[in-house]
């Protein structure tokens, strides 16, 4: 279920019973679970690369390249870096 942080707790000293509550309920959901799970990650990649295509991943969208920064007074006390 969505949401859910704890599902199917059982409190008992038989590991038998534990061992068929177990079969009952975590792995007959795990394999479905499982495929959700990857289909909602897949899904949000795809989200993801789509919101992303458009970014400008260079940093300098319509100004290009900056080329040598070396001559810039960085610190505003005049000196060359």
């Amino acid at each position: 279920t969505t949401g859910t942080i704890f599902d199917d707790i059982i409190v008992t000293d038989s590991v038998e019973e534990a061992e068929a509550f177990a079969k009952e309920t975590f792995f007959a959901k795990k394999d479905g679970e499982k495929e959700m799970y990857d289909k909602h990650i897949a899904e949000q990649q795809k989200n993801d690369e789509s919101a992303m295509s458009d970014y400008d991943y260079n940093g300098m969208g319509e100004y290009g390249d900056l080329g040598d920064l070396s001559d810039l007074d960085m610190d505003g006390m005049g000196e060359e870096l």
